[in-house]
């Protein structure tokens, strides 16, 4: 950006010195012709020579044609430095691109993971049968040892038939807290029937 900023910069620098300078010539030249035409009157002779007019004319406009020239050389030099970062920019993304569809390609798909842990988490029961397994964990929620565990399970139960009724996905939250109540309530009943009180 600042290489293209510094170009303008230049582009509209050069024709403001352009504008200035032939007009600033023209105006040296008008005058040089009207001091000339009024000697010449007042000599009251010939036509007056102007070879050194046009040799000021020629040297003038050789200076206008070197500082021309210069200008475009400059642009053409920032020209070729941009065309040379814009190759760089254009291989830069070219090979960003060909990573991320590398990366996208390894990638597993996450919806797909995502229903096949559902499944495995709800093991394919029916909708009866979670709301059996919730009626079971209320029954189970009066042992203390399992009370916290078994309300928190059932909860994540009906979040889960909640969503069905409504037709949406089940909460993750409540998934989660599904697979914790099934890994940790059935050591917790074993413990509490092995230690009975």
């Amino acid at each position: 950006m600042a290489l293209y900023e510094s170009l303008e910069s230049d582009v509209a620098s050069f024709f403001v010195a352009q504008g200035s300078l032939i007009e600033s010539l023209v105006h040296s030249l008008c005058l040089r012709v009207a001091t000339i035409e009024a000697k010449g009157q007042a000599q009251s002779c010939g036509s007056p020579d102007l070879s050194h007019v046009a040799a000021m004319i020629d040297t003038s406009a050789q200076q206008c044609l070197a500082y021309v020239d210069e200008k475009v050389a400059t642009l053409h030099y920032k020209l070729e430095g941009m065309d040379a970062e814009f190759d760089r920019i254009t291989r830069q993304c070219r090979d960003l691109h060909a990573h991320v569809k590398a990366v996208q390609t390894t990638v597993p798909d996450m919806g797909e993971l995502e229903i096949a842990w559902r499944d495995r988490v709800l093991c394919g029961l029916s909708q009866e049968q979670l709301l059996g397994l919730a009626k079971d964990l209320t029954d189970l929620s009066h042992v203390s040892e399992c009370n916290v565990m078994a309300l928190a399970t059932r909860h994540a139960i009906q979040q889960i038939l909640d969503a069905k009724a409504g037709g949406s996905a089940p909460p993750l939250g409540a998934m989660m807290d599904l697979e914790r109540g099934l890994d940790v309530l059935p050591a917790l009943v074993q413990a509490t029937a092995s230690n009975p009180e």
